[in-house]
């Protein structure tokens, strides 16, 4: 019975500097903003990658499709041959 009182005693000694340990200090106002700040400009940069890969692939296209144009037709020539 004396070893679990000693026991609970030096448990309960420990149990504050734990929780000090443990508990980190509140985020600041300030911090907050600023993590914010850069979630918000990350995003940003995302969608500005995501607009300019669109972009290029529409460039792409438009090109491929504007080659194809730019070939003459050959009347009387059969597909698959060659005139």
């Amino acid at each position: 019975m004396r070893a679990f009182v000693i026991a609970l005693v030096l448990s309960a000694a420990g149990a504050p500097a734990l929780a000090q340990i443990e508990r980190l200090p509140a985020m600041s106002r300030s911090e907050r903003q600023v993590i914010e700040t850069n979630r918000a400009i990350q995003q940003q940069q995302r969608d500005l990658r995501q607009d300019q890969q669109t972009q290029f692939e529409i460039n792409q296209l438009r090109n491929q499709f504007q080659q194809q144009q730019s070939q003459p037709i050959r009347p009387g020539c059969a597909i698959g041959t060659i005139c």
